[in-house]
Parts: C-alpha cells; sequence; structure tokens
C-alpha cells in the first residue's frame, strides 16, 4: 500500500531525497517496480496522469514537477526496467517490450485509460505506446523525445561497456542542464549526478540498445488522441526543429517550446512543463 506522508529514499549512494509523493511496489512478471502514486484528493472523472522518465534516472525525475500539478487527479510515475528500484531487471528487447510494461502496470493497477507523458526515452515509450495500446489513452505528452533512433545511442552503449557509465557523465549533465543551473549546483543536478553514477553498465548499455529500435515514425499519423509536443529551446538532444517534424506527423498534435530550457525540462524549470501537463489544448 502507498506510504502516507513525506517518503526519503534510504539509498546509501545518494542523498537522502525528501518528497511528499506516496510509494509503493508493483511486481510486474519478471521484475518489481517502485512508483510515487499521489491520489487524486477529490472525486475526479479526469483519467490518471502517468509520468515516463528519462534513460539513466527514475521515477524521482518527477517528484518536483509533481507538486506543480493540481491536486484533483491521480499521477503515477514508475521506474523503468534496468532504472531505480528496477535496477537489474532482465533487459528489454526494444521499446515495444518497454510500452508492454507500462499495459501490464496499469493492469496491475486496474487502470483503464491514462493521460501519458513521457520525456526523452520516456517519450519514445510513450509514443510506442500510442501506437500498440491506442484504446488505453485519453492524451499524449510528448516531451524533449527524438522521432528516430540516433546513431549516438548505439555508441553510448558500446561505450559504458569500454569505459564504464560515469565516463559519459559531464557530456550528459552537459546536455540536460543549461551552464547556469549547472554552476548553481542545485538538488536536482546532484541527484542527476549521482543517479547516473551508480547505473549498472549492463542496464545503461541495455536502455540505449532498446531505444535504438524506435521504429514509430511510419505510425504516427495513425495516432487519434490528443497529443501535446513540447520541446526545449536550447535542448541539443532534441532540438525543436527535430520536434516539430515530429508534431508534423501526428494528426492535429499542439506544438510548444519552453524558451531557453535544455533536455531535461522536467526538474530545471518543473513547474512550466506542469502547466502544459495541465492546459487545454
Amino acid at each position: 500500500m502507498p506510504a502516507d506522508g513525506p517518503v526519503t529514499v534510504d539509498d546509501p549512494d545518494r542523498e537522502p531525497l525528501a518528497h511528499p509523493v506516496p510509494e509503493h511496489d508493483v511486481r510486474l512478471g519478471d521484475h518489481t517496480t517502485r512508483l510515487l502514486d499521489r491520489p487524486a484528493r477529490a472525486p475526479s472523472r479526469a483519467a490518471p496522469l502517468v509520468l515516463v522518465h528519462a534513460l539513466g534516472l527514475d521515477r524521482l525525475m518527477w517528484a518536483g514537477l509533481i507538486e506543480h500539478l493540481p491536486t484533483d487527479r491521480r499521477v503515477i510515475a514508475y521506474d523503468l526496467r534496468g532504472h531505480g528500484r528496477a535496477a537489474g531487471a532482465p533487459p528489454a528487447r526494444d521499446l515495444h517490450a518497454l510500452a508492454h510494461d507500462l499495459l501490464r502496470l496499469l493492469d496491475a493497477l486496474g487502470i483503464a485509460r491514462i493521460e501519458l507523458a513521457g520525456l526523452s526515452m520516456g517519450g519514445a515509450i510513450a509514443q510506442t505506446f500510442a501506437v500498440d495500446h491506442p484504446d488505453r489513452l485519453a492524451a499524449l505528452y510528448l516531451v524533449a523525445t527524438a522521432g528516430d533512433p540516433q546513431a549516438a545511442y548505439l555508441q553510448r552503449a558500446a561505450e559504458a561497456e569500454s569505459h564504464g557509465v560515469a565516463a559519459q557523465l559531464p557530456a550528459a549533465l552537459d546536455r540536460w542542464f543549461t551552464p547556469a543551473f549547472l554552476a548553481a549546483e542545485p538538488a536536482a543536478v546532484r541527484y542527476a549526478r549521482q543517479t547516473v553514477n551508480r547505473a549498472l553498465v549492463a542496464d545503461w548499455s541495455a536502455s540505449w540498445r532498446a531505444l535504438a529500435t524506435l521504429d514509430t515514425r511510419d505510425l504516427l499519423s495513425g495516432i487519434r488522441v490528443r497529443t501535446r509536443v513540447i520541446a526545449g529551446g536550447d535542448d541539443p538532444s532534441t532540438p525543436p526543429a527535430m520536434m516539430r517534424d515530429l508534431a508534423r506527423d501526428i494528426p492535429g498534435a499542439d506544438f510548444t517550446v519552453i524558451p531557453g530550457a535544455r533536455h531535461l525540462i522536467s526538474m530545471e524549470v518543473p513547474e512550466r512543463l506542469a502547466s502544459l501537463l495541465c492546459a487545454e489544448f
């Protein structure tokens, strides 16, 4: 059952990160995932909002953003296999397997339809889920994500196996955060650094290889659910031009740029992203 009151992550390799969102575990076949699971504080007909995190991080990258979302709806963020409390799980062969994990999660929780938001790799999983399981979606939010696999994905997997995950950390942080935010060294940056540093090479590499299987581009025109595509104006990983092309492939998709934001929009400007996850379009 979800815990009541503030929760503190008791990981000895990471400084405590307190947040007020209840947590609990769910078994998904061959592995267990941990959820942030904030219930609605009042009866609501709105579909729950599920948040899917970026590669190398975990459910906690959404904790600050959840605090900015309206309290009249249920919000869930879970650990992908190979991340967080699901570290060391059998690797996913592709993004369709990761989308199936989400389907199993919804079935385990008894949830029929959701609004789904994914950032970076989470956005690739969200696209795949929209293509594979359209009947389970009420709305889709694609945040700082690619529409096609990039050559760098397989390269990062191989480099981690040769040199370790920590060797990729400086470049990752530069992609993720603006220089001013990095220099200030807030809790979000410390969390990201420590989470990547403790990642298992096998999990990191398997995740990049799964991301390299992204294959939804030719199928996006079939998406009929309300969709909002959100880019960071200063994002070098998934720049606005790339995401504008992605939005054009989805009928009726709304496209929005957050000026000055880099890749990890949910952590650097959580209140601005939260406003777009609850605004009408």
